[in-house]
């Protein structure tokens, strides 16, 4: 998303474009829905059945029916929500309130909120543990979801502000809103040891069993690293500003918030195979029943994309 004081301040059919950087045969690609949200909508997850979707300017979390792609469902949440994970039976939103709050999936309802840190910015599940980075109290918090409550507070190294945040190979990983390193967190130890990640703005990261992708903001570029052996693979080029990206099926999408486009990596090769022209400030991208669900935070709206 766009880097403004707001902190979270995430096509048309048959925008394809084809070429560019490491591009290779074109990929089919469909439009599926746009789904008129209003607000500021943000994060987004899946869960049988269901896709949620926060709303940052109303604070609010809905609920998407697949099978009418409509709003169907809303729920109060704490100031400011964006990012959020389904684990562990609950949904678990970010929020920049100084809590995370833990959605029951069944009712909507919020069960529990967490005190945490400042400015939260993302969550991961991993090691028994949710995880999430505390951007401007430049921390990773630990939390234990049998007791909602807050069991280890890391600091981040006082240079950097952590953002993304993904489980890989059996650790935590951190991005770093400003740095060109993405730092690996021991979850025995507690210690922080950082990997180039070969761009600057080295801020969300998505992981896929032993393999870590990284935006790179400031640099327009992703990089793909052995979060086992933890070196850097390669590093490709994709639009101005790419932010929250996923790995989805056999492609990781990411969404390039500055440019307004939608860059698609084939996940075996690392290398372009599309570039889709969206609507204004993609945000973030995740999976949910068999399609790739964007949200575009600027024109309220969240896209339902098929792609083979």
């Amino acid at each position: 998303m766009r880097k403004t004081p707001f902190v979270i301040g995430l096509f048309a059919v048959g925008a394809i474009v084809c070429g560019g950087a490491g591009s290779a045969t074109r990929e089919a690609t469909a439009v599926v829905a746009k789904i008129q949200t209003g607000g500021r909508p943000c994060g987004i997850a899946g869960t049988p059945g269901r896709v949620w979707v926060t709303d940052a300017e109303s604070a609010e979390l809905l609920r998407l029916d697949p099978a009418t792609n409509r709003v169907v469902a809303r729920t109060k949440l704490d100031t400011t929500p964006c990012e959020l994970r389904y684990a562990f039976g609950s949904l678990w939103v970010v929020t920049q309130s100084g809590r995370i709050d833990r959605v029951d999936p069944a009712t909507g309802e919020v069960v529990a909120r967490i005190s945490v840190g400042v400015v939260s910015y993302d969550v991961a599940a991993g090691g028994g543990s949710i995880w999430i980075t505390n951007r401007e109290g430049q921390t990773i918090q630990r939390i234990d979801p049998t007791t909602n409550r807050v069991v280890k507070t890391v600091r981040f190294p006082r240079s950097g502000k952590p953002a993304g945040v993904a489980w890989a190979a059996g650790a935590v990983w951190v991005g770093d809103d400003y740095g060109s390193s993405v730092y690996r967190l021991d979850p025995r130890t507690y210690k922080l040891a950082p990997v180039r990640s070969g761009g600057s703005g080295a801020s969300w990261l998505a992981a896929n069993g032993n393999t870590l992708w990284v935006s790179n903001t400031f640099s327009g570029s992703v990089t793909k690293i052995d979060a086992r052996r933890r070196k850097r693979v390669k590093t490709v080029k994709v639009g101005d500003s790419p932010v929250n990206l996923d790995v989805v099926g056999g492609s990781v999408w990411v969404p390039c918030d500055r440019d307004d486009t939608l860059w698609r990596i084939n996940r075996a090769t690392g290398k372009v195979v599309e570039r889709l022209a969206t609507a204004r400030n993609p945000a973030v991208v995740a999976g949910a029943e068999g399609d790739v669900w964007a949200s575009m935070h600027e024109a309220g709206a969240v896209w339902r994309i098929h792609a083979s």
